[in-house]
């Protein structure tokens, strides 16, 4: 069953919410960048936001959570790793769930605090760089209490305007960031697939080249409202005397990301 999110925090008096999510390796950071990159082309204020740096409760004490449930004596634990993961999102145990669960609910309610501040009111567009939904796919379990956890966790969870899954072959999202085992990519990349039973709205892109995922983010981000507000900015700016120099409408043209998290 489809769940409606949260409407508390009205999606007009808010920034414009783009969120990012999928297994590591996917690509998520470069279209990030890329898509700042072009709406800060077309006048708009951007922030970006990392959810676990900026939003994740306590995200330090839980990047070390589970470290001593890891089998060292595995023997692709003794291959030197290019990245070392922020957290052991990868170790499932029960009790572990658990002690995600309640700092989930933390995290909910520190993102509505922060979408209602008057701090964020100064920027048009706020893109996420994982959301929510990442949590969701790293609760392991089927059991109906589990189900019934996740349905209040979204209802209570702002919902963004454009919300992308950026998908990808696992071995292609291995080969680039190998930050966690290939069979836990696996299992990652069907849990954020699913996703959409729950979330009908998520806009899940496909495999291929950068270029080629921007593109379909981009056909995305032009039908919004989002782009109408940035002709409508410059339309006053013109009326008012401003000299406004043609921006491109379309991120189909070659993009130099600029901006950082």
């Amino acid at each position: 069953m489809a769940l409606s999110h949260s409407n508390t925090q009205s999606k007009v008096s808010r920034p414009f919410l783009i969120t990012f999510s999928g297994i590591d390796g996917a690509g998520k950071t470069t279209q990030i960048e890329y898509l700042s990159s072009y709406l800060e082309k077309q006048g708009l204020r951007v922030l970006l936001l990392s959810f676990w740096d900026h939003i994740a409760v306590w995200s330090r004490v839980r990047g070390g959570v589970g470290q001593g449930t890891v089998d060292t004596s595995r023997a692709d634990q003794a291959t030197p790793r290019s990245f070392v993961p922020k957290n052991n999102k990868h170790i499932r145990k029960w009790y572990l769930t658990a002690a995600r669960a309640g700092f989930y609910m933390l995290d909910v309610a520190r993102l509505r605090r922060l979408l209602a501040s008057q701090q964020l009111r100064n920027f048009d567009v706020v893109i996420f760089d994982r959301y929510v939904y990442d949590q969701v796919a790293n609760i392991d379990s089927k059991s109906s209490l589990a189900r019934v956890y996740v349905k209040v966790l979204l209802k209570r969870a702002p919902a963004p305007n454009l919300a992308f899954v950026i998908d990808e072959l696992p071995a292609a999202a291995f080969a680039r960031k190998p930050e966690f085992p290939l069979e836990f990519v696996h299992r990652n990349r069907e849990d954020f697939l699913q996703l959409r039973e729950l979330v009908p709205q998520l806009i899940v892109t496909s495999p291929g080249k950068p270029e080629d995922v921007r593109n379909e983010i981009c056909h995305h981000v032009n039908r919004s409202r989002i782009l109408n507000s940035a002709s409508t900015k410059e339309n006053t700016e013109t009326a008012a005397g401003s000299t406004v120099v043609g921006r491109p409408n379309s991120c189909s043209a070659q993009n130099h990301p600029t901006a950082s998290v």
